[in-house]
């Protein structure tokens, strides 16, 4: 075998070894050691099997598959290896972007907030749609529609039939202050007139305000005064009635504890008027008992 054929021989060789040895590193640096996440999206963007995972800007990992989900076909799963002991927490999100403007998609992960929960193996990362460059391009294109319209009437405002349209408007203003120049002029003396008139009825109605400033306070004053000699007087009065009241309720209890012997007292009554009336009738009938102690016998019939 000839030199440039073991040289050839020695470079495919050695060529195979560096990519086995590139392939090998590769696959282990993305499989060994990782946890699995998966993601929905509307729209991927271009996301393929081994695109990178970025948590922070920092690549974590690669996309392990990308299919239509089976629960709903209209939104696409993403599968996520990432590197064992990445922080993706409840708070992160995941979005489909690049770099830079020129570059392959990626696999954005935020990072979320410290005090938020670790995902678990296996959980959905939330998601956040990314503005694609289809929609980019057609907002761009209303924009300029937009802008075009805008130009359009700009052009129409400007041409020499609204030009004509806005000098005889222009004239038409101007015969019109003209004419009316002189009622202006008038309308414009009595409203001063007015303003010198209503600056003297100011002017007289303070005296008048004065006055009424005065009736107020003389009236407050005078209410002042009689409030506490009224309130002193009603307190009193108050005082009274409770005197009044407390008289009577002992008079009431008097009578409750002493209607016994108030009883006994007018039954006492009606015996001795009882015994009065009797003697009453009984001088009447008898006067001589005033004089005699002693009853004279019964008169006797003749015989």
């Amino acid at each position: 075998m000839s030199i440039e054929a073991r040289v050839g021989v020695f470079v495919i060789v050695s060529l195979l070894f560096l990519g086995g040895t590139v392939y090998v590193v590769r696959t282990t640096q993305d499989v060994r050691g990782q946890v699995a996440y998966t993601t929905h999206l509307s729209y991927a963007g271009g996301v393929a099997e081994g695109t990178p995972v970025l948590f922070g800007g920092i690549r974590v990992g690669q996309v392990a598959s990308v299919r239509p989900s089976a629960a709903d076909p209209t939104r696409i799963e993403i599968a996520l290896a990432v590197k064992a002991g990445t922080p993706v927490n409840a708070e992160s999100v995941a979005r489909v972007g690049g770099v830079t403007l020129m570059s392959s998609p990626v696999v954005f992960l935020t990072s979320g907030r410290n005090s938020a929960r670790r995902l678990r193996p296996g959980e959905e990362v939330p998601s956040r749609e990314s503005v694609s460059q289809d929609d980019i391009l057609s907002r761009v294109m209303m924009v300029a529609d937009s802008a075009r319209a805008v130009l359009a009437n700009l052009n129409e405002i400007s041409g020499p039939k609204n030009q004509k349209h806005i000098e005889d408007m222009l004239a038409e203003l101007e015969t019109t202050l003209r004419r009316e120049s002189p009622k202006i002029a008038r309308i414009t003396d009595r409203m001063t007139a007015l303003t010198g008139h209503a600056d003297d009825l100011v002017v007289s109605a303070r005296p008048v305000v004065a006055n009424l400033d005065h009736a107020v306070t003389s009236v407050s004053t005078t209410v002042d005064a009689v409030r506490d000699p009224l309130t002193a007087d009603l307190a009193q009065l108050q005082r009274t009635l409770e005197s009044a009241q407390a008289v009577l309720d002992g008079a009431q209890h008097l009578v409750g504890d002493n209607e016994g012997d108030i009883q006994q007292i007018v039954r006492s009554l009606r015996t001795a008027s009882e015994n009065a009336r009797l003697l009453t009738e009984t001088l009447k009938e008898r006067p001589w008992n005033l004089i005699r102690t002693s009853q004279p016998g019964d008169r006797k019939v003749p015989r």
